[in-house]
């Protein structure tokens, strides 16, 4: 029995597929980074430097752009921010006059800002005070790095506040990161690390072009992945969606199994209950078809409907599966989100305690495998269709396979 107010808040086991985004990501930004660092550190880049730093401002401005068409201003900062740092640590061509601890106090900040804020249009008024903060901080950093100084906290003038103050804003990057497994966040992490390791390593400034342009990669990294997930998959439940079972059927070969499932009532459900909490129903079933075991994959084929491939399955070993799917789905009961709940926890709760309203769904289920007139993944997938519909027919809440024989029975 699911707990009164759980489903609402809980995202799909699927997160998974739902995060694989941000995990490629993480990976390829610690990968990007290391190689930065190494290869400088083995002198690979010095005939090339000119073409790093040249790289860095072309990707960023690539991102500038990328990010005003996708309306995410973070990451129009974010590329402002590497190649500007990029701009102010070069030894020869630079800005000159630069206060390198000004520069990385304020980098880490502005990591952690990016972190906690949400993305808003490159346009907008509340995304556009971001250039009076970043001309601020590039006054600071130049030509009022002396007043700063001398209003400035003892502590912020120690020797040992660059490197913990850079250090701890990674620190704090990747637990941004943790809390919210976004695509960004994940290359927002390789970019605070840039940072500490410019700032807060003896050699640093060495190898700040090739750890620059190795973050503005990274954040390229993450929007392309990030912009595939949302092509990909199903917001709403986090399942792939049809595209991505389109791309899956495509690959299919030899034999596989492919089911479809069906809420049952659900409009009825929705016109009673509302469509809150039909999306509540939907990330449930969602949530279990997940967890479907024989190696199936679900995705979210439209509506209400989804669909599970199992590949190099045949249909009689999947059927047990989808049995045991169906039972789990019938047996979850859970509770609705009451009209009247706030949408944010009060800070002095009332002791009023109401009777939550349980409820139940269930699914039909068809499925079809591979045979002699089966032979290509459209064709199950016509006859798994068919197979819902007639266990639909013969009462709900069942498994049919296609070619099954069955006697009606009251919904």
């Amino acid at each position: 029995m699911v707990s009164p107010g759980r489903i609402e808040n809980r995202r799909p086991s699927y997160n998974g597929q739902m995060r694989g985004a941000s995990r490629i990501t993480l990976a390829a930004g610690g990968l990007l980074v290391g190689a930065g660092w190494t290869a400088e550190g083995l002198g690979l880049l010095a005939e090339h430097r000119a073409l790093v730093e040249v790289l860095t401002e072309i990707i960023a401005l690539l991102l500038v752009v990328l990010a005003w068409r996708y309306r995410r201003n973070r990451l129009a900062v974010a590329a402002v921010l590497v190649t500007g740092t990029s701009l102010m640590l070069r030894p020869d061509g630079g800005m000159g006059g630069v206060d390198g601890r000004v520069l990385a106090l304020f980098a880490a900040a502005d990591v952690i800002a990016l972190g906690v804020t949400r993305d808003r249009p490159v346009l907008q008024i509340p995304a556009l005070t971001w250039i009076p903060v970043l001309a601020l901080q590039l006054w600071a950093a130049t030509a009022g790095a002396q007043r700063i100084e001398a209003i400035a906290p003892a502590w912020l003038t120690h020797p040992a506040a660059v490197p913990v103050v850079t250090v701890a804003a990674a620190a704090a990057a990747a637990v941004i990161f943790i809390i919210r497994r976004g695509a960004f966040e994940a290359s927002l992490v390789w970019l605070a690390v840039a940072f500490a390791a410019v700032f807060a390593t003896p050699h640093g400034l060495e190898v700040s072009s090739p750890l620059m342009a190795a973050a503005a990669v990274a954040l390229l990294v993450g929007l392309f992945e990030d912009t595939y997930r949302l092509a990909y998959h199903d917001e709403l439940t986090g399942l792939p969606g049809r595209r991505g079972l389109d791309e899956a059927l495509r690959d299919l070969s030899g034999v596989f199994t492919i089911a479809m499932v069906d809420i049952d009532h659900f409009k009825r459900f929705n016109d009673r209950w509302g469509h809150d909490a039909g999306d509540q129903v939907l990330r449930m079933v969602a949530d279990e078809l997940a967890r479907v075991g024989g190696h199936g994959r679900a995705y979210r084929y439209g509506g209400e409907e989804f669909a599970i491939v199992f590949a190099g399955t045949p249909a009689a070993e999947s059927r047990p599966h989808l049995d045991a799917l169906r039972a789990s789905i019938a047996d979850r009961a859970f509770a609705l989100r009451g009209p009247d709940r706030p949408k944010k926890r009060p800070e002095k709760p009332t002791h009023r305690r109401r009777s939550a309203k349980t409820v139940t769904v269930t699914v039909s289920i068809g499925l079809a495998g591979v045979d002699s007139r089966r032979k290509t993944a459209d064709a199950v997938i016509r006859a798994a269709d068919k197979a819902l519909y007639r266990a639909k027919n013969a009462g709900r809440n069942r498994v049919v396979a296609a070619g099954e024989r069955l006697k009606r029975t009251k919904s």
